[in-house]
């Protein structure tokens, strides 16, 4: 606090007041306590700092403060006042890490450089986090994916679950929607085509909202299969063509030969060789594609 004051620095002050306030609490003198915090209360109201994470610090200090007093009316405008500083916004690591990017730069534009730092790299932080969060939930996937090639199928369900719980827990579209199409055509395979329906809406859902196309047409191709397995023919014809049509224009050539391989071995089923021989041929020709890019 001393120091603070020393630098005339009065949101360092306040910080500082917020903080013995909470260590006056954790010695329980609550009075002073109290004291502090109104003080750094005052200094919001008085738009001195205009710093949402502050002021949720500081409401909850109060809200805090109150219940121990008993006065329980004020502990709970203190905690409606805490929580709505952040109202409207996802509970979610990506809209924190995008929230204090934000605080960032509202102090670098003051000239506070030093907090702008402090919240940018709050902001990396959560964002490194996130990425390593998601590599986690991939791995789950991708294990699943090994798991049911090996055709341990209910321990390849269980890590596409696992998969799919952080990958919806980190707000992260992409790899949600992949996660569920692996779900969806796994539960296709065991014969649970309800469950199947669902997994696959769900990824179709995930893979709209990320506007990625790749994405968009793994989720196409997989409420496809369940239209063929259907008997619905021209329903899965129109959906195995948006998503080819997709999956071409992303240039992700090793998932587009292993998509109109599938359709291939599909229109086979149905009898319908020449068609079949035409997915093959667009499956060998993005391929070759994919090979090429490798060499280059």
């Amino acid at each position: 606090m001393t120091q603070a004051e020393s630098l005339n620095d009065s949101e360092s002050i306040e910080r500082a007041r917020n903080l013995l306030g909470r260590a006056y609490f954790l010695l329980y003198n609550y009075t002073l306590a109290m004291e502090n915090h109104l003080r750094s209360n005052t200094a919001i109201e008085n738009s001195q700092i205009n710093d949402p994470v502050f002021a949720l610090d500081v409401y909850s200090n109060l809200a805090n403060d109150y219940f121990r007093q008993g006065d329980l009316e004020k502990a709970v405008a203190f905690y409606h006042r805490a929580l709505d500083m952040f109202d409207g916004l996802e509970r979610d690591s990506k809209s924190f890490a995008q929230k204090y990017m934000e605080i960032s730069q509202n102090y670098k534009a003051v000239g506070k450089l030093t907090m702008a730092r402090e919240y940018a790299l709050r902001s990396l932080a959560l964002y490194e986090m996130r990425d390593e969060q998601r590599l986690v939930g991939l791995t789950h996937q991708r294990l699943g994916k090994t798991l049911e090639k090996q055709n341990n199928l209910d321990e390849a369900e269980q890590e596409y679950r696992r998969a799919i719980a952080i990958e919806q827990d980190l707000n992260d579209a992409v790899s949600a929607s992949t996660c569920h199409t692996s779900l969806a055509e796994l539960l296709l395979k065991r014969g649970r085509t309800e469950e199947a329906e669902k997994e696959a809406q769900e990824a179709l859902t995930f893979a709209r909202a990320s506007g990625d196309a790749q994405a968009h047409g793994q989720a196409l191709i997989a409420l496809a299969q369940l239209r063929h397995e259907a008997k619905d023919y021209a329903a899965a014809d129109e959906l195995f063509t948006e998503a080819l049509d997709l999956l071409d224009s992303s240039q992700a050539h090793e998932i587009a030969a292993s998509a109109y391989f599938r359709y291939a071995n599909l229109l086979e089923e149905r009898g319908e060789v020449q068609r079949s021989l035409n997915a093959i041929k667009k499956a060998y020709e993005h391929q070759r594609q994919g090979k090429r890019g490798d060499i280059e």
